[in-house]
């Protein structure tokens, strides 16, 4: 600084300076905003930290860039971070600066990272490809189900189940499914089912909700168990936008729990309706097949009948002429004739046992398969079927039957008619 006249006045550099001393007190502090301008340049990463609130603000910021490549997840432009650093003031250019020492992301900025990276990782190792995922089984002995104690996706996933398939086992483990502790849970349940011996597939299952509470199903853990799992999973987590890690390693991903009921078991009636055309269409084929035999049957050996005849014809005029020359090669011809007829009728014989054997197997099992779906295995295995007294017909609703209404309770040894005391659904 200097005197001129009754002025004083500074240089630029003094004021650069002084103002540098300003801030050579102000502390180290952490600092939440957004990136944005990334770039690289020399040594050091430089960027933006952007306070968008009602009257935005911004800082330009710098790292060393070997302490911004050894950061566990970097952001990207548009990432929310804290930063910790020092305000410098940089005097050739009169420019604040935020010096950053440590940058971690926050928020869903985070979780996103950490999900995308667990996304990647997995890849790298094939467990998301689809060439490893299997089939579901038509019609599983028994489901396992991992869902919360209580909520809407258990419950929509059993109607639906029974609803399609009535006769359908479901073996429910309870687990959390959100929280710290639902990792550990929902893998002790999918190993618990799939030792389960008659568990032919497993549903995981749990409604909606906001990225944290489904980040159980994005736990590696978890995505481990379900790729080690010998039993074929369905994931049914969340809603139809919501993807988890858990639904990229699955064998099937459905979007809701209805949508998996759907998926492991088959609609019953429909199933039935199509076992009875395939038995229709068999029996008309094989009513065919017998009358076609029948027919080819009857036409060879009319053919074999004139085909003798004709020979023999010939046979006793060429007698006539050639005598007893001709006598061994009559014979011969004969012989000929009746060793070929009896071969035709052998392989005709084959043929139609061949072709009933193969009916008869395919009605056998089709037979099988219908005794499964049958209302009398259903109350084989302790359920009963009730009703009306009077016309006789099936009462499937509570809604339908009134106080004082008489039943019939069919039980696997008998029928035991009863009254009702109270009627009405609820």
């Amino acid at each position: 600084m200097k005197q001129v006249g009754t002025r004083r006045v500074w240089t630029v550099a003094e004021i650069a300076g002084a103002i540098s001393r300003r801030f050579e007190d102000v502390p180290s502090c952490w600092v939440e905003a957004e990136v944005t301008n990334l770039g690289r340049r020399g040594g050091q990463v430089y960027f933006t930290l952007v306070d968008h609130g009602s009257d935005p603000h911004l800082v330009e910021a710098s790292m060393q860039a070997n302490v911004f490549d050894r950061l566990e997840s970097r952001p990207e432009n548009g990432t929310l971070v804290h930063a910790y650093g020092r305000v410098e003031f940089w005097a050739k250019r009169s420019q604040v600066r935020l010096r950053v020492a440590r940058l971690e992301l926050t928020g869903h900025g985070l979780l996103l990272a950490r999900i995308e990276e667990l996304k990647r990782k997995l890849a790298v190792e094939g467990l998301t490809a689809d060439a490893r995922k299997r089939p579901l089984p038509l019609l599983p002995r028994r489901i396992g189900l991992v869902t919360s104690g209580e909520g809407a996706a258990r419950a929509d996933f059993l109607k639906n189940v029974h609803q399609r398939f009535p006769a359908a086992g479901v073996l429910v483990v309870r687990s959390l499914v959100q929280g710290a502790s639902a990792p550990a849970e929902i893998v002790k349940a999918i190993r618990y089912l799939d030792a389960c011996d008659d568990v032919d597939v497993i549903v995981l299952a749990r409604g909606g909700g906001a990225l944290e509470d489904l980040m159980a199903f994005n736990a590696e853990s978890v995505c481990r168990a379900v790729a080690m799992a010998a039993t074929p999973i369905v994931s049914a987590v969340g809603h139809e936008t919501d993807v988890t890690v858990c639904d990229l390693v699955a064998d099937v991903r459905v979007s809701t729990p209805t949508k998996a009921a759907e998926a492991v078991v088959p609609d019953a009636a429909e199933l039935e309706a199509a076992l009875t055309r395939r038995s229709v269409a068999l029996a008309r084929s094989l009513g065919d097949l017998t009358l076609t035999s029948s027919r080819r049957a009857g036409d060879l050996a009319a053919r074999l009948g004139r085909a003798l005849q004709g020979r023999g014809a010939f046979a006793a005029v060429q007698s006539d002429t050639l005598g007893r020359r001709l006598a061994p090669a009559l014979r011969a011809a004969e012989r000929q004739a009746v060793a070929s007829a009896a071969a035709s009728a052998a392989e005709l014989h084959r043929m139609v046992a061949a072709a009933l054997a193969t009916v008869s197997s395919n009605v056998a099992r089709l037979a099988a398969l219908h005794e499964l779906l049958s209302p009398a295995r259903t109350v084989a295995r302790g359920y009963a079927i009730v009703r009306d007294a009077a016309a006789g017909r099936v009462v499937a609703d509570a809604a339908a039957v009134a106080s004082g209404d008489d039943l019939l309770v069919e039980f696997r040894d008998g029928r035991v008619g009863v009254t009702v005391t109270t009627g009405g659904a609820g």
